[in-house]
């Protein structure tokens, strides 16, 4: 969609089903059900400004089973972009399933940048943050060295303004999670991660076991639905099954009011 100055295009990479094995399998309709497990949606963002052209993280890349960064590229190809026409990426946190599309496997060179000409951006503190282990952790470590390595990665220092993009750390998901705020003139475009990752969450309150702290997320999704209905702002989701997108009003009895949008 157009907002503001800005095209904002969702890359839905698909619904995939994960279990406590952390395997993200890709789900079609009419696939058996694979037991224990859920079903997760992945939608990196690309947003296209008249001075840059960048992505809101990443998607999960090579961690997906059976693919590779291809389903992303693909994705940018159909919308006229090139790996080498992207600018900045800025990862929300660490976890492959949203930085999994950030590099890319290169045979016997190893792993190189998905986006040769972009800087990456990253919380500092999110290296040895909370909320890593396994997997998760080994992936972060190989995502952080092959950026370092190629001089790509610009580490943030806590919230920043970087003119276009306005960064802030909520934690809450991992130690150093960071939502982004995406400035259109006078609007804003604001992508929460894993904090507020789908649209059901913006009306209910819990705390899951998958954060590092429950409470700070709750307190963070409390805080985006709040200024979203009173100030306009356009909320993008991550993990939406369905609209990855919704402006937020003030329902009759106090409740919010989601208005999905396709992009």
């Amino acid at each position: 969609m157009t907002y503001g100055d800005l095209e904002i295009d969702a890359l839905p990479e698909g619904r995939f089903t994960v279990g406590l094995d952390k395997r993200f399998v890709p789900y079609a309709e009419g696939d058996p059900p694979r037991p224990g497990t859920l079903f997760v949606s992945v939608t990196p963002f690309l947003v296209r400004a008249p001075d840059e052209t960048l992505l809101v993280d990443t998607g999960l890349g090579s961690w997906a089973e059976g693919r590779g960064t291809e389903v992303l590229l693909d994705s940018l190809v159909r919308r006229g972009v090139a790996p080498e026409d992207v600018d900045r990426v800025v990862l929300s946190h660490l976890h492959f399933d949203h930085t999994g599309g950030a590099v890319t496997e290169a045979g016997a060179e190893g792993w190189r940048p998905t986006f040769p000409a972009a800087d990456y951006v990253v919380q500092h503190a999110e290296a040895t943050a909370e909320g890593y282990a396994g997997e998760s952790a080994r992936a972060r470590d190989l995502v952080l060295d092959t950026l370092d390595r190629a001089g790509q990665l610009v580490y943030a220092e806590g919230d920043a303004d970087l003119g276009r993009v306005g960064l802030e750390v909520t934690g809450g998901h991992t130690g150093a999670h960071q939502l982004v705020r995406l400035h259109a003139g006078d609007m804003q475009a604001v992508f929460g991660g894993d904090v507020l990752g789908t649209p059901g969450q913006v009306g209910r309150r819990f705390q899951a076991k998958y954060d590092v702290d429950g409470a700070a997320s709750q307190a963070w999704r409390d805080r985006l639905a709040a200024e979203a209905a009173e100030a306009g702002h356009l909320l993008l989701f991550y993990h939406s099954p369905e609209a990855p997108a919704a402006f937020v009003s003030d329902g009759p009895k106090g409740q919010r009011v989601v208005e999905p949008v396709d992009l």
